[in-house]
């Protein structure tokens, strides 16, 4: 970092009387010098000695003694620059003699070049495929205008190496340990590159309802943060958690409540349910726009835009004036743009043949399609999706007894929940458990633990491709006959496709296997089919047919049947109903289960 520029240092003075009022007032219980300082539940969360000065015996108390002595002691012109979020927010709160800031030439340098006119947050859609981004990302964006007249906008973003396929060691790292977080300035059209082209994720943007001085607040803190050493732990003190006790400054109700795990998209769902939100846009990855698209369109249609760009032919305009063959003729062309696009972005086309055929297209909108537009679909923003958080009650039958079911997903959603405000359907497991207790005896068992369990069934089509796939770490039963309450960890991953029949009904067949150990390690293959059905009144059905070579490492194979269907009572409350058959060496089973889910 370079020098700060020297200035005669202020004489020191007597602070004791403003530590005296600062106890009176109990500004140590602020939720806004929680939100500084980064604490959950009173602890501190960042434990850099440069950034709390009342380490290794930290408390909020001692914490705002010592800024207080620090920021008017001998170290006055060095301590506003290091900490001047802390300063602004003292000085504004207690009536502090004002300090000047003009001379730390870092923060300067930091509000010329990243101006916060406007502060947005920034959610960046799930990627399955990756496990640092399975529950999306979240930073924010700072825009304004530069001294010199220019428009700026930049990301800020925490983030941690994830850059590994040793899923159990990088949760070790990442859930023990903790890895070396990183706290970056970049520019916004870079991670939009990076999120929206590169990956094919949606970009989620919501301009935050903010005062002056709680801009500069905010960008201060960002300033402080920037200097300082934070340690990534994934599920207490990711993106997320960093970024919502920056927002917190404006909004301390941001920092209400106890939270299992901290999320980007429940971090978006708080800004908006305490009214921050003054607006949202959303930057739609090419291959959701030409999903989005074909699916109003007649197949026969679909594919002649498919020819018409590949061969660089301009859609045929609407040979009718009647309001459905020009809303057909505008969502041809929007697709043709779309699909001009998607080409590009995987480097199948040049940016200069890409460049002359856009030209082309707008040209066609402007004089045919000028008052048209497209909108956004609702339902598929953060802030409308279910919470991320499940128990469950419920009766299972199972080999012969009847047995109380309990279920915990702490940061979960399944396959069999909404997923409607998704692309396509999904699922992420991670820690999701249950345990059986037997009505006869009251024994108590373990029926299943996934450590990390992801699917996605994304559908197939011409223009796009789509793979499917899952993959799972777990210690859960196998469906056989031979030892039904027996348990093997599991590693087990598949690929496949998924096609979409009709708007309400996929199809899907996956190739797959894993490796189990229950006493000795063995390999194993499950390929299986499916579908999923989306149907009225908020219910839900998926079936699944899988064939599993060696169950628990046993010769003979097992084949299971399974039907699942949920109900929707609300946003918070399903039903499930769910029944297995499985068959082994001419034998049959039956199971099945009654479940109410609570999301929270």
């Amino acid at each position: 970092m370079p020098a700060q520029a020297q200035t005669s240092p202020e004489p020191a003075v007597d602070v004791s009387a403003w530590q005296a009022q600062a106890e009176r007032q109990d500004l140590h219980r602020s939720e806004t010098w929680q939100a500084l300082l980064h604490l959950r539940d009173g602890q501190a969360q960042i434990l850099d000695d440069s950034f709390l000065l009342s380490l290794p015996e930290f408390s909020s108390q001692r914490e705002l003694k010592a800024t207080l002595a620090h920021l008017y002691g001998p170290q006055s012109t060095q301590a506003v620059c290091r900490f001047p979020a802390r300063y602004l927010w003292l000085q504004r709160t207690l009536n502090l003699p004002p300090l000047s800031l003009a001379h730390c030439q870092t923060l300067q340098e930091f509000i010329a070049r990243a101006p916060a006119e406007r502060i947005s947050l920034v959610f960046a859609s799930e990627n399955l495929s990756q496990p640092s981004s399975m529950m999306g990302h979240l930073f924010l964006k700072v825009a304004g205008q530069r001294p010199d007249g220019t428009e700026a906008a930049h990301a800020i973003a925490f983030f941690t190496d994830a850059a590994t396929a040793n899923l159990p060691k990088l949760f070790y790292d990442s859930m023990v340990v903790g890895k070396q977080g990183y706290f970056v300035l970049t520019p916004f059209q870079d991670e939009v590159q990076l999120y929206a082209v590169d990956e094919q994720r949606s970009l989620w943007e919501y301009e935050l309802q903010l005062d002056a001085f709680s801009r500069q607040l905010m960008q201060a803190h960002m300033h402080e943060l920037r200097q300082t050493r934070i340690t990534y732990f994934f599920q207490d003190y990711n993106c997320a958690t960093l970024v919502k006790h920056i927002v917190a400054l404006a909004a301390p109700q941001m920092l209400d409540g106890r939270e299992w795990w901290t999320t980007p998209k429940g971090v978006v769902q708080r800004a908006q349910a305490v009214g921050l939100v003054a607006s949202s846009t959303v930057t739609t990855p090419s291959r959701w726009r030409v999903r989005t698209l074909r699916d109003g369109l007649p197949t026969p249609q679909v594919d002649q835009v498919k020819e018409q760009v590949e061969q660089r032919a301009l859609p045929e305009a609407a040979t009718t004036a009647t309001a459905t063959d020009i809303q057909q003729g505008f969502l041809a062309l929007e697709l043709a743009r779309a699909y001009n696009s998607h080409l590009l972005e995987q480097k199948r086309i040049a940016r200069s043949d890409w460049q002359a055929y856009a030209t082309q297209l707008d040209e066609v909108r402007q004089r045919d399609y000028a008052d048209l537009a497209l909108h956004t679909d609702a339902h598929k923003n953060p802030v409308n999706a279910p919470p991320e958080r499940q128990i469950s009650l419920g009766w299972q039958r199972s080999g012969g007894a009847q047995h109380l079911r309990l279920g915990l997903q702490p940061v979960s959603h399944a396959l069999v929940d909404d997923n409607r405000q998704l692309f396509s359907e999904s699922e992420l497991r991670l820690f999701d458990s249950a345990w059986l207790v037997e009505a006869h005896s009251g024994r108590v068992r373990l029926d299943h633990f996934t450590l990390y369990a992801v699917e996605s069934l994304l559908p197939r089509e011409a223009m796009t491709g789509g793979l499917s796939g899952r993959f799972k770490i777990g210690v859960e039963r196998q469906p056989q006959l031979r030892s039904p309450d027996k348990k093997a960890l599991l590693v087990e991953g598949a690929g496949g496709y998924t096609w979409r029949l009709s708007d309400d009904l996929d199809a899907f067949a996956l190739l797959g296997g894993g490796w189990g150990y229950r006493q000795q390690g063995y390999l194993y293959a499950m390929p299986s089919v499916g579908m999923v059905v989306r149907e009225v009144f908020d219910m839900k059905t998926v079936l699944r047919l899988s064939q599993i070579s060696r169950p628990l490492g046993q010769q003979h194979s097992s084949r299971e049947l399974s039907l699942s269907q949920v109900k929707y009572l609300d946003a918070q409350h399903s039903l499930l109903l769910e029944w297995r058959r499985t068959w082994q060496q001419g034998r049959s089973a039956n199971e099945g289960m009654v479940v109410l889910k609570r999301l929270f």
